[in-house]
């Protein structure tokens, strides 16, 4: 009794189960059913059915066999009259796709051939019982034809649309990646900054560029044989033949990818366009962590999954009275696994404070976006600056770099006030000694590195913050900051402002704070 009692519930389950996998595919290709209905129909009363057969036997080549799509084309044609012919002509069609649903996906000639023989079959056999004629026949092989040849130029012509929308979006995104094309766009940025104009407008351009993402399309489940099928087709469409496919699921999210690939590209160039297909596929954002070079153009790249940090910076900012606008300039942009924060200060204050300044962040912004390292990017942006200003003119540089892949901030300090890093409870403060940048020619700067985790919070200030705080002997910004620990970022960038202009009546040099938190 209990066995029966079992097996009773589970085909209840099995039942309620089916039912829920119904509706949510209808949920899904409601359209597309409706589509069928009505061909379906109209057919059966215009008496040209092959259509019918064209649209459910590609249906079921690119979405798999679905009992709901049969219900739908038979409850189509019963509601003109009762066909015993089409009603076993369309459940023929489904059991092959059924039959064959956990194989590999058939040719569409087989899947054309098929569906005219069951329709040349099944109009013959009733010809023959109704009475042989030879027109008959020959209707009945050209109805066949008909099927065949519409089956696979319909699928063809669904796979040239799919092929022209992903070069579309391949065309418009690798554009950005060509390396002709950046050096052109750093050219014309330079010569911009150099004339002081625009340079704010093209910042916010490129800023909407690293946001940019592809988020019109159903994103696959990456452990999907259809997202790694389709991975395969985008690289084989940049000329990258994938031999091997290995996505592995590991602790805490990780996910882990071994490809091995043939193909004329580098290695390098083969890493952007696997990085790019995982991405705009499953929405995955993945690094590649070993490079191993088998043979001549047979390479094995291997990649892990970066997680997202949600990173955010808060700003609070005074300008200096009687002067048109403030001389310190700042920026923040996420770009692949790391966020970027810098802050400048020219020297003095007004507009040709705020022209060197915001050159500076400028042209920065600019390099971001090329394959110079941090250090390149640092020592060409002086020696841009040192073509740029006289002899007495200079700017203060401060750059953060949060790599939250390796889990460590970088600062790159010259000439800029002290930074604050506040982790566990702990408060640290980073200094620097070096000279401002467009000064020397053999130009230093000073480097630190830190392990950042969760919740931290990184504090940039410019020197007019030290300034007006340093007019009052009682005060210290150490102490006060440790009051602050567990305020949010923001209220923390208006106290360090709101406590630097305490008990001054005038605003004796541009202020700006830059509060980012981790996570």
């Amino acid at each position: 009794m209990l066995d029966r009692a079992n097996e009773k519930k589970y085909d209840l389950n099995f039942i309620s189960l089916s039912l829920k996998n119904g509706f949510e595919h209808i949920k899904n290709n409601w359209l597309v059913l409706l589509v069928c209905f009505f061909i379906s129909r109209y057919t059966i009363i215009g008496e040209i059915f092959p259509f019918s057969i064209i649209v459910l036997s590609l249906y079921y080549y690119i979405n798999g066999p679905s009992v709901v799509a049969l219900l739908v084309s038979e409850f189509s044609v019963l509601s003109v009259e009762f066909s015993f012919v089409y009603t076993v002509m369309l459940i023929a069609i489904y059991l092959f796709f059924y039959n064959f649903r956990n194989d590999e996906k058939k040719p569409i000639v087989i899947i054309s051939a098929y569906s005219a023989i069951v329709l040349f079959s099944s109009k013959t056999s009733i010809l023959i019982v109704d009475g042989f004629n030879v027109t008959g026949v020959l209707l009945n092989v050209f109805e066949a034809l008909f099927i065949f040849s519409s089956i696979i130029l319909v699928n063809e012509g669904i796979n040239i649309i799919e092929k022209v929308k992903l070069n579309r979006k391949k065309e418009n995104i690798h554009s950005f990646k060509e390396h002709e094309s950046k050096k052109n766009i750093i050219n014309k940025e330079i010569k911009a900054v150099a004339a002081a104009t625009a340079s704010d407008t093209v910042t916010k351009r490129y800023r909407r560029v690293s946001r940019t993402k592809s988020s019109d399309q159903k994103l696959l489940n990456i452990f999907t044989d259809k997202a790694k099928d389709k991975i395969k087709e985008q690289l084989l469409w940049e000329n990258i033949n994938v031999k091997y496919l290995e996505i592995i699921s590991g602790n805490k999210g990780s996910i882990f990818l071994s490809v091995t690939i043939k193909s004329e590209k580098t290695p390098e160039q083969s890493e952007e366009s696997i990085i790019f297909a995982v991405r705009n596929i499953c929405g995955v954002r993945v690094k590649c962590t070993e490079k191993i070079t088998a043979s001549q153009n047979y390479y094995v790249l291997k990649f892990k999954n970066v997680n997202r940090v949600k990173i955010k910076t808060y700003v609070a900012k005074a300008t200096k009275d009687g002067s048109p606008m403030s001389g310190d300039s700042y920026y923040y942009a996420g770009k692949s696994d790391k966020y970027y924060t810098v802050l400048c200060d020219g020297i003095g204050s007004g507009v040709d404070a705020f022209n060197e300044s915001n050159g500076t962040v400028g042209m920065l912004s600019r390099f971001l976006y090329t394959d110079f390292t941090e250090e390149q990017t640092i020592k060409t942006l002086n020696s841009l600056l040192m073509l740029k200003f006289d002899d007495e003119r200079y700017v203060t540089f401060d750059l953060h770099i949060i790599d939250y892949g390796l889990k460590e901030i970088r600062l790159y300090k010259a000439g800029s006030s002290p930074s604050f890093i506040l982790s566990g409870g702990v408060l640290e403060k980073v200094e620097s000694k070096s000279l401002p940048m467009g000064i020397l020619d053999n130009f230093e700067y000073n480097m630190f590195k830190r392990t950042i985790r969760k919740g931290d919070i990184i504090i940039m200030i410019s020197d007019g913050i030290i300034d007006s705080i340093n007019l009052d002997n009682k005060k210290s910004l150490e102490r006060y900051l440790e009051t602050l620990r567990e305020k949010d970022p923001q209220m923390i960038a208006n106290s360090i402002l709101s406590f630097a202009l305490r008990g001054q009546n005038t605003i004796i040099d541009d202020m700006t704070v830059l509060v980012t938190k981790i996570g």
